[in-house]
């Protein structure tokens, strides 16, 4: 069977499309997860998880066990659901009699079999070729930063609710794109518009507890503006507010690869909005970045990348405190002239 992404599942999800057989691997843990909710959602009526919702984990079950569920018709709902979870842990006798189950499937069961550590390459390997041809394999791979907007849109539509397009992006420039924590703030998001449609950008500057001004969106454009001083007016702002200089740290250097990637797209003489769009960028917010990644060359960035590594190697063993370590990494990524405007 035909091999999709996490995205072409949920479209065939949302057309009532189920497979009797799914096989999820990759690396991305959380939408694995999601996409079981749906299906657990879809497939099982309410008060029926107890009797038509089996899941099971390898090194707790034989493969038998779950197979003999699997193989059950359900007793409340028109299919049962069947998940066994790190797969990769069966013997190879037990991934085959998996093998024997695929191949005359139960049609009122969805079996999932799921594996973090079995990725693309590893589909190679006989056995799981094998699985992968009688399922609908789903390789789960960790989503770009271009997508995660998108993501959170479509998250929140199945809340019944919207979220404008700008307050999608400034959700994931503020909190990052680990999905786990960006389900989170999505949560807080829907009860704190409970009496509303729409998600807008007030409703995440209110929620995030800060304003536009000072936040890390204003810091990561002021570096690549090369302004130095407004650069640690921010950081110190940002500091005052709580923020991690861990976590400061993490998304300037986003921002870094994110200029060198669009260096190299620039230099193919690539478009401004395909640029934006490559990036990940919002082409709002972001829309002045192609113009002003010009003011880096190719040597500052790769230097930049040193001072990088030494700040997160100096914030990690305490030499000296992360508060000084970002602003002299700020010093070095914005340019040693200015280090004369700033009195502060």
């Amino acid at each position: 069977m035909k091999m999709m992404k996490y995205k072409e599942l949920i479209t065939k999800l949302n057309r009532k499309k189920i497979a009797d057989c799914y096989f999820f691997c990759g690396e991305e843990d959380y939408l694995k997860q999601e996409a079981i909710l749906l299906l657990k959602k879809m497939l099982i009526g309410p008060g029926a998880q107890d009797f038509d919702f089996g899941l099971f984990y390898a090194e707790d079950t034989s493969a038998r066990e779950a197979i003999s569920l699997a193989e059950t018709y359900p007793f409340m709902s028109k299919k049962r659901l069947v998940v066994v979870k790190d797969i990769d842990k069966f013997t190879e006798s037990e991934l085959k009699e998996i093998i024997k189950y695929l191949k005359n499937p139960t049609s009122s069961t969805c079996l999932v079999l799921v594996s973090a550590k079995v990725k693309r390459e590893a589909l190679d390997r006989a056995v799981y070729k094998t699985i992968s041809s009688l399922c609908e394999t789903v390789i789960f791979w960790r989503l770009f930063d271009s997508e995660i907007p998108g993501w959170i849109k479509n998250k929140i539509s199945r809340e019944k609710k919207s979220i404008s397009t700008e307050a999608a992006h400034y959700l994931f420039v503020e909190v990052g794109n680990n999905l786990l924590d960006l389900s989170g703030e999505i949560e807080k998001l829907l009860i704190y518009t409970k009496d509303r449609k729409e998600v807008a950008l007030d409703d995440v500057e209110q929620l995030i507890g800060r304003s536009m001004s000072d936040s890390v969106f204003d810091l990561l454009r002021a570096i690549t503006q090369k302004n130095l001083t407004h650069s640690l007016e921010i950081l110190a702002k940002l500091t005052e507010t709580g923020e991690k200089p861990v976590g400061i740290l993490v998304r300037i250097a986003k921002r870094i690869r994110q200029i060198i990637y669009a260096k190299e797209l620039l230099d193919q003489k690539v478009g401004r909005a395909r640029i934006i769009e490559e990036v990940g960028l919002h082409p709002f917010f972001d829309k002045d970045f192609p113009s002003r990644i010009q003011n880096f060359n190719r040597k500052e960035l790769l230097n930049n990348f040193h001072h990088l590594l030494r700040a997160d190697w100096e914030i990690k063993v305490g030499k000296k405190p992360a508060q000084l370590v970002l602003e002299l990494l700020i010093l070095n990524l914005c340019g040693k002239k200015r280090a004369s405007t700033y009195s502060g």
